[in-house]
């Protein structure tokens, strides 16, 4: 998924004004809901605050529908999901009649619109996790799954709907401190999927109401679905760049 600085952005005011999801502690990114052994577990935020994020799957959620300002939009989206292996919950796996306790990190997510433009709300982001700004060059050449496995330091708020109910938004990213050390891996399995696969590479790995989701956009309203499948540099102060 390879990106460059010229697509379009919804109007922001600064990184707060961007539309944050809802996040959940439940890591069903990566899992269809048959295989899921949190779906029962009750619903729990992780705490406010900052809190080490390792991007476990990054997902093209094609040309959505989206409102603004009162007028309906066509934009294309990205979802992002973390893991934060300082936050974990408890579920229970049941095979073959036996039931076994699963500790599995707790996962926050970010929906955006997929542009790396000036202005864009992911582009400053980015900007911030990997601690300096792009240049052009980079821009030109940077693909979006070189992020997968990558960890950041994210800073957690939590919000209140307009339907009265609490979640857990990230409101910025950084660059781990010094000395922090970041997780060798993920504990879910990483998945990149790409509009361009239709229902095919990883799609089928997704939970299903993000599978819908993706169903929904423009590219597949339009075409249909397609099964076919599709040493870092340093800072100013000596610091690895992570990306």
């Amino acid at each position: 998924m390879n990106m460059n600085g010229n697509s379009s952005e919804l109007p922001t005011s600064g990184i707060g004004a961007a539309p944050y999801e809802a996040c959940t502690s439940i890591p069903d990114y990566a899992m269809p809901a048959a295989r899921n052994p949190f779906m029962n577990t009750e619903r729990q935020l992780p705490e406010a605050g900052a809190s080490t994020g390792v991007l476990f799957s990054l997902v093209d959620l094609g040309t959505q529908k989206v409102t603004w300002d009162g007028e309906d939009k066509w934009t294309p989206k990205l979802r992002l999901a973390f893991e934060l292996p300082d936050q974990t919950i408890e579920g229970e796996v049941v095979e073959n009649g036996k039931t076994t306790k699963v500790t599995k990190p707790m996962v926050v997510s970010i929906e955006l619109t997929r542009s790396l433009g000036e202005r864009a709300t992911l582009r400053k982001l980015l900007e911030q996790w990997r601690g300096q700004a792009f240049t052009a060059k980079e821009l030109a050449s940077f693909n979006l799954k070189n992020l997968l496995g990558k960890a950041c330091l994210l800073t957690l708020v939590h919000k209140t709907s307009q339907a009265g109910r609490n979640y857990c938004a990230i409101q910025g990213m950084a660059k781990l401190p010094k000395g922090m050390k970041a997780p060798a891996t993920t504990q879910n399995d990483q998945v990149f999927y790409e509009i361009e696969q239709g229902e095919g590479g990883q799609f089928g790995e997704l939970p299903e109401w993000l599978q819908e989701k993706i169903r929904s956009s423009k590219e597949f309203s339009a075409k249909g679905a397609s099964s076919a499948p599709q040493g870092g540099d340093t800072d100013a102060d000596g610091n690895q760049i992570p990306f």
